[in-house]
């Protein structure tokens, strides 16, 4: 049977798309549609393969959480790798060992979207 995943918003990640998006309409609503929904196509991508071998792990993020964090990077709509890239920080939660195999789904469980080089800080959430 094939493993069912699930991605879930932690309410900092959410915030952050949040100020993001705003930031983005602020200066060019087109622009701001136009991420987004890459954004969101970026997404539905990484609930096909999460796995450890298609993301690269965060070192900072996973001493922060004390557990394996992953980053997926996003380029904004056109994904050229000439722009500012979005950290998307994210952990695997597996389902309950008692959870019956045919309803079992893993968590993405998204952690933060920060910019570049942005460090973590004290709000982040705990998975």
């Amino acid at each position: 049977m094939a493993v069912k995943y699930v991605l879930v918003f932690s309410d900092p990640a959410d915030a952050d798309l949040d100020r993001m998006n705003i930031s983005f309409n602020r200066r060019d609503p087109d622009y701001a549609v136009r991420w987004e929904a890459g954004l969101y196509q970026l997404l539905r991508e990484l609930l096909e393969f999460p796995g450890p071998v298609s993301h690269a792990r965060d070192e900072e993020a996973s001493l922060h959480y004390g557990r394996e964090v992953r980053r997926m990077l996003y380029y904004g709509p056109t994904q050229r790798r000439s722009g500012t890239a979005i950290r998307i920080l994210f952990t695997l939660l597996p389902p309950a060992p008692d959870d019956p195999p045919e309803t079992a789904e893993t968590v993405i469980f998204l952690l933060r979207l920060l910019h570049g080089s942005q460090s973590l800080t004290s709000d982040t959430p705990e998975p």
